[in-house]
């Protein structure tokens, strides 16, 4: 608790309008009330011109039946540790300047349209992760991004498909980034920007989702062209199949760059991506 404004001092709770005092109770609340608000924006998104007043209002819309303070800018400095790694985000005392110049940046190059798939995944990895890094709310930063980035998106006709990529996937990319590598944040574009590559994983989801198993905490992804891969055989699905490597990711390559006879399930392969 330590002095943070935002929590409820008895519980460590975010303070809510609900006035729940039960992390899990509140998480539930929480997805709910977001994932409403999430189908609403579909097809009405909350205007702007892509700058801090827009990314305001849109954590404003997206929790505002959650939280007194949706839509303001943190007062609090913040870090939080994934995966052994510690990420400390901008003071608050800054955040507004940090914004201000990447959404000049973003506006001096047009708002990513008019560019490439290619182009405009490179530079839309780029920009969530200065976003990302500043952090400015107390909560509910990545799904504000996201909905910042997807409008961007639809505007520059380069659609994201946020709905692909695990939670695993998307924690390790941002640590990554707040590093200064960005090639995971990059490839993660790429991949949700590309039809071929948005149809398996979306197999991969549906199939997970309906035997009842957990993909969110996993790291899924296609591979990658030219790319040597081993792990074990999980199965297939048309011209599709999914493999489990060392590192216990959850893959996706092409059936055709496995001999016949090793399409089996829990079978050892090795093979170049196509």
């Amino acid at each position: 608790m330590n002095g943070d404004p935002y929590l409820d001092p008895h519980s460590g709770v975010l303070l809510n309008k609900f006035g729940l005092s039960d992390h899990d109770a509140l998480a539930r609340e929480e997805q709910v009330r977001t994932g409403l608000r999430g189908i609403l924006l579909k097809s009405n998104p909350v205007p702007g011109n892509f700058d801090l007043e827009h990314l305001k209002s849109i954590h404003q819309y997206i929790f505002q039946d959650i939280y007194d303070w949706a839509g303001q800018v943190r007062t609090i400095s913040m870090a939080k540790a994934d995966l052994g790694s510690v990420t400390h985000f901008t003071p608050p005392e800054l955040i507004k300047r940090e914004l201000d110049q990447v959404f000049n940046t973003l506006a001096e190059e047009n708002f990513l349209r008019a560019l490439t798939r290619a182009e405009f995944a490179r530079k839309a990895a780029r920009l969530l992760s200065d976003i990302n890094q500043i952090h400015p709310f107390r909560d509910g930063n990545g799904r504000t991004q996201r909905e910042f980035l997807r409008q961007i998106a639809e505007s520059g006709r380069h659609p994201l498909h946020f709905e692909v990529v695990s939670r695993a996937r998307m924690v390790q990319a941002s640590i990554r980034s707040a590093q200064n590598d960005l090639g995971m944040m990059e490839r993660l574009f790429d991949e949700i920007t590309d039809s071929a590559r948005i149809r398996p994983l979306k197999d991969a989801v549906e199939f997970f989702e309906k035997n009842g198993s957990s993909w969110n905490d996993r790291y899924l992804a296609t591979t990658t062209p030219g790319q040597t891969y081993s792990g074990r055989f999980a199965g297939n699905k048309g011209e599709h199949f999914m493999f489990c490597d060392e590192a216990d990711r959850i893959l996706i390559g092409n059936l055709a760059d496995i001999p016949a006879d090793l399409i089996k399930m829990g079978n050892q392969i090795e093979f170049k991506a196509s």
